[in-house]
C-alpha cells in the first residue's frame, strides 16, 4: 500500500534529495545521502529509497542508472518553490 505522507526520517532524506538536485542538478551518492541521514552503512540508504520508491515518493530507476528521481508530487513541489523547469 503506498502511503501519500511519509515519515519524518522519510521526509529528511526526500528534503536531502531535493536539495541537493537543486544546488548541483544531479542526484547525490549513496555515501552522501549515508553522511546526511547520520546512517552506519549505505545499505541503510538503499533499504531507505527502496522503501521510498515502494510508497510512490520516488522513482525506480533502471539497473544501468543509479540516478535518484522524485515522483511528479515532489517534482511540482521544486518547481513551484524556485520556478526551475525541471530536476
Amino acid at each position: 500500500m503506498k502511503s501519500p505522507t511519509p515519515t519524518p526520517t522519510q521526509q529528511k532524506m526526500i528534503d536531502i534529495i531535493i536539495n541537493y538536485i537543486e544546488e548541483t542538478g544531479s542526484s547525490p551518492t549513496l555515501r552522501y545521502l549515508q553522511v546526511e541521514m547520520g546512517y552506519r552503512s549505505t545499505n541503510a540508504v538503499r533499504d531507505m529509497l527502496n522503501r521510498l520508491v515502494r510508497k510512490g515518493h520516488l522513482l525506480e530507476s533502471t539497473p544501468d542508472h543509479r540516478r535518484i528521481s522524485l515522483s511528479n508530487r515532489y517534482r511540482t513541489i521544486v518547481l513551484r518553490q524556485d520556478g526551475k523547469e525541471g530536476v
